[in-house]
């Protein structure tokens, strides 16, 4: 049994736990998969790409701008893209171009 050690920022490691311990596995097991898959496909199991789409995030002044609106055209909501997700970690609003 060999032991691979690797340098990763602390909330990555911390989101990958949580996750794993949900599907109830460990960090190590969840390695071993993914090096497993590694090696079954020849190279990584997922496409490694330059992503296509940026994410932005809205500034609180943009927001409350949009807000501001919505209430001057007597709309419940504010006219947010369609493709505005609020971002659970931090709570921002934020959408993808």
């Amino acid at each position: 049994m060999a032991i691979i050690s690797a340098r990763v920022n602390d909330q990555s490691k911390a989101d990958a736990e949580e996750i794993a311990n949900k599907i109830g596995l460990s960090l190590s097991t969840v390695i071993n998969i993914f090096l497993n898959k590694f090696i079954a496909e020849q190279g990584f199991p997922f496409s490694v790409t330059v992503p296509k789409k940026s994410t932005t995030v809205f500034e609180k002044n943009e927001l409350e701008k949009l807000v501001v609106d919505a209430i001057k055209n007597n709309s419940s909501t504010p006219d947010l893209p369609k493709s505005a997700y609020v971002d659970p970690k931090d709570n921002i609003i934020k959408h993808t171009k």
